[in-house]
């Protein structure tokens, strides 16, 4: 599984970088895989292991897991933006309307609402509801310190409502049952296969976080029934196929939309065994743990890699992909030694004060009580 996260995040940064060459899955489809294996992840961490003694310490644990991060990168990006007077940022603040700012502000600031900007545009002044954010007077998306949190902001989202969806069986299948038939009739009115509404809009991609939290709660059971030996075989196999498909993806000879919903329904139904696969092997663990700052900081590795590249005159979008994704790499090392592993034992800690507290009260014993099956 930690080899897989990576694998999409590269394919994010290749699709950036150097989107005529399709390599890997491609931004749009990775984004989707890293909604499905976050609903296993969150599934399982809710649900089985029982991590958190109250709904306040899932949301506190997981924003520091976010957090601290993008707030470096985000800092390290509006250094780079303000010395080199990069105009597409300013002109937004410059021309766009209060609300719109106070809106980019706190989205910036917080990450809860980047998805929002995506569905936003200024017209005659004023910031309306848009189902087309190129519509826009201004280009909103351009006051966005990092332009790929938008990402978080659907995640943030799902966590938000997670706890109170994931320990009920019967309101994961109504949800998605609702998600994807919301999915078919945006498809059916026009405009569900167009950006923003494709992969940006929560509702509709709740699905593929309620098929991960099956994936987890159905499958994984399942898979965890056969021999230990069989668990091996299958958890090897399932991973090393997958990995494959991720590489060849572009080379596949299907149609696009079927060759992309097969893709969606093998990681659904293998992503159960490339976890029993990372808990085997500690170094997947350790380079899935690079996928989420390779994501958050490929945005400004990638805008360095642009001008040292066009300092020399050199255009080539696949020199720009291979050198935006190896310092991107090297950066996401960096980032998770100087930042993630001192706030990961801040996270420990917590854990740990909240499991040997009192008895919880209120929304902490509720939190606690749910069952685990409907």
């Amino acid at each position: 599984m930690g080899l897989l996260r990576t694998l999409l995040a590269l394919s994010v940064v290749f699709n950036h970088a150097a989107p005529a060459e399709n390599m890997l899955v491609g931004g749009p489809i990775a984004v989707q895989c890293f909604y499905l294996i976050s609903g296993f992840l969150i599934s399982y961490i809710l649900v089985e292991r029982r991590s958190y003694a109250s709904i306040w310490a899932f949301y506190v644990n997981r924003y520091i897991r976010l957090y601290p991060i993008y707030f470096v990168v985000a800092l390290l990006s509006l250094t780079a933006i303000l010395t080199t007077h990069l105009t597409g940022f300013a002109a937004v603040y410059a021309a766009a309307p209060t609300s719109a700012i106070v809106l980019l502000v706190f989205a910036n600031a917080f990450l809860f609402g980047m998805d929002w900007i995506m569905f936003c545009a200024v017209i005659n002044n004023k910031l309306v509801f848009s189902t087309n954010f190129l519509d826009s007077e201004i280009p909103l998306y351009q006051g966005q310190i990092i332009r790929p949190a938008w990402t978080l902001g659907v995640e943030l989202t799902f966590y938000l409502v997670a706890p109170f969806i994931l320990p009920r069986r019967k309101l994961i299948w109504l949800l998605l049952i609702a998600s994807v038939a919301l999915r078919i009739l945006f498809l059916h009115l026009g405009f569900g296969a167009r950006d923003p509404w494709s992969y940006r809009f929560f509702p509709t991609e709740l699905a593929l976080f309620l098929v991960g939290a099956l994936a987890h709660q159905v499958l994984l059971p399942a898979y965890r029934k056969f021999s230990s030996r069989g668990q091996v075989l299958a958890a090897n196999f399932a991973t090393g196929f997958l990995i494959v498909t991720f590489i060849t993806y572009a080379m596949i000879p299907l149609e696009e939309i079927s060759k992309r919903l097969l893709l969606y329904g093998a990681v659904g139904c293998l992503v159960p065994l490339t976890f029993l696969f990372q808990q085997k092997h500690r170094f997947d663990g350790w380079i899935g743990d690079l996928s989420y700052p390779i994501y958050i900081c490929h945005a400004l590795v990638m805008w360095v890699c642009m001008y040292i590249l066009g300092h020399f005159r050199i255009q080539d979008e696949r020199v720009l992909g291979v050198a935006s994704a190896i310092l991107s790499v090297a950066l996401a090392m960096s980032l998770n030694r100087a930042v993630a592993r001192p706030f990961e034992t801040v996270r420990n800690k917590f854990r740990s004060r909240e499991r040997s507290g009192t008895k919880p009260s209120g929304a902490r014993a509720i939190f606690q009580d749910v069952p685990a099956r409907d």
